[in-house]
């Protein structure tokens, strides 16, 4: 679970990134991201025409090494104060003093579907282990899903 966080972080960090989003750095605030577009229309650009698209900032060309080592840093954080046994609004406040609003966001929703697939994935296995509704378990799973759950069953041992 752990390297599933960390590569959904790098993940959504090129998301962010090839998004045109200014990549975080580990001392900056989500609030001083960029300058919203009212307040860019004041001053030299108020004379330009409305119709025209604003200029797009130039991109970076790759998510940097202290975007991936502040998320890392975070979720080492995160993995700390779960053992320590603090809720989730614990976690959403240490990720969100250093982290963007969005990859918050994104964290929690990849955090909430892999919880849904344990859920799903627990009652798949009790109902074939038990032999009670294994066909009627297996319905609310995709072929893709279903080749994915061969993943976390036990291996077998052959005699």
């Amino acid at each position: 679970m752990r390297a599933t966080i960390a590569i959904a972080s790098i993940a959504l960090a090129v998301v962010l990134w090839r998004a045109g989003a200014p990549a975080p750095s580990p001392g900056s605030a989500p609030a001083t991201v960029a300058a919203s577009p009212a307040a860019t229309a004041t001053g030299s650009a108020a004379s330009a025409p409305l119709a025209q698209p604003a200029p797009t900032a130039p991109r970076s060309p790759a998510p940097t090494a202290s975007t991936t080592a502040a998320v890392a840093s975070v979720e080492a954080a995160v993995r700390e104060a779960r053992r320590a046994g603090k809720g989730e609004q614990e976690v959403h406040r240490l990720r969100s003093e250093r982290l963007p609003a969005e990859q918050v966001e994104a964290l929690a929703r990849m955090e909430a579907a892999e919880a849904n697939w344990r859920q799903r994935l627990e009652a798949l296995q009790a109902a074939c282990a038990a032999n009670i509704g294994c066909d009627d378990a297996r319905a609310s799973f995709t072929r893709e899903e279903l080749a994915r759950t061969t993943a976390y069953t036990a291996p077998t041992l052959r005699q």
